[in-house]
């Protein structure tokens, strides 16, 4: 390492949901951004797999393990290098709602995350706001990764996300078959 020189991270994001058990699983990647600079070629699933973290969610679904996943994630990120620079982590998501949050939060403030229907409380309004807490602690970069497309023509970016989505799919079934659910 460069002295006075910053190791940037790169942090992917995926999730497995059972909508009819409210169970899903939430999976982390944690990688130097060098990691990327590779050609997709070279990223090995067994490499990604031996690097993923997961974790088991209960009573959870789509939009709230996303969230969840992201925060649990940033939590691990935390954990293992204490206070960090500002600017210093990416995180990659699939997630709409989390790709999409940061341009919601003023509106979402504005509102003190008040539903304008029916002037409710917002269901993920506590995950929300932890979310914002952590992006102003943080201060990552959230890029939006592509949805599914042909392996051949994948990017690094998008032969890594790849390799996690594969990781949390097969994390989620063992689950469901542990748990005697994957039939039922």
């Amino acid at each position: 390492m460069v002295p006075g020189r910053k190791i940037i991270f790169a942090l992917f994001t995926d999730v497995s949901v059972n909508p009819q058990r409210h169970m899903g699983v939430g999976a982390c990647l944690l990688v130097p951004v060098s990691f990327l600079d590779r050609d997709p070629q070279q990223v090995e699933r067994t490499e990604v797999f031996a690097k993923l973290r997961f974790r088991r969610f209960e009573e959870t679904s789509s939009t709230k393990l996303e969230v969840q996943t992201v925060l649990w994630a940033l939590g691990e990120y935390r954990a293992e290098f204490g206070s960090v620079d500002p600017g210093t982590l990416r995180v990659y998501t699939d997630s709409q709602c989390v790709a999409g949050l940061l341009g919601r939060r003023a509106g979402l403030e504005g509102t003190s995350y008040i539903a304008r229907r029916s002037a409710h409380a917002l269901r993920n309004a506590t995950l929300y706001r932890a979310f914002f807490a952590a992006h102003d602690d943080i201060g990552f970069t959230l890029f939006k990764v592509a949805g599914h497309a042909r392996a051949r023509s994948h990017t690094t970016v998008q032969r890594v996300f790849a390799h996690v989505d594969q990781g949390v799919r097969r994390e989620l079934s063992g689950w469901l078959i542990e748990s005697g659910t994957l039939n039922e």
